[in-house]
């Protein structure tokens, strides 16, 4: 059997374990809930990355008002938003541009140019 390179999605998964080791310590008792936001660069479907992020206590606070029912707690737009690591396609994650471009390539499905994903003539129907 032939070894079978990294995935996209396996170092997506060793990296995010090293961005919640590299949370602050000194707000670890603070964090009550994780995030990860899912998107792509400027829309391009090439570029697709994970922003790996939290929500403090002090956070909720700060945005949360006296006849809150817990929307500040739970609700995405009243989360910290910024600042957080990135994984993926992204200039952040050389590793992870690399790996991904070299997934998509051999699965035959990489375009150049301005097409998006939906309009380019070669494309995975599952």
């Amino acid at each position: 059997m032939t070894e079978r390179p990294e995935t996209f999605l396996a170092h997506l998964r060793s990296a995010a374990v090293g961005v919640l080791e590299r949370f602050p310590a000194e707000l670890r008792p603070e964090i009550y809930a994780l995030s990860f936001r899912v998107w792509r660069v400027d829309d391009d479907d090439r570029r697709p990355y994970v922003a790996v992020g939290y929500n403090t206590e002090t956070q909720y606070e700060r945005e949360r008002d006296p006849d809150d029912d817990g929307e500040a707690r739970w609700n995405y737009a009243y989360w910290l938003l910024e600042g957080f690591e990135t994984l993926g396609n992204v200039p952040e994650d050389p590793v992870g541009s690399r790996v991904y471009e070299e997934e998509v390539r051999s699965l035959g499905v990489w375009y150049d140019g301005e097409l998006g994903v939906e309009e380019h003539p070669c494309q995975i129907v599952r």
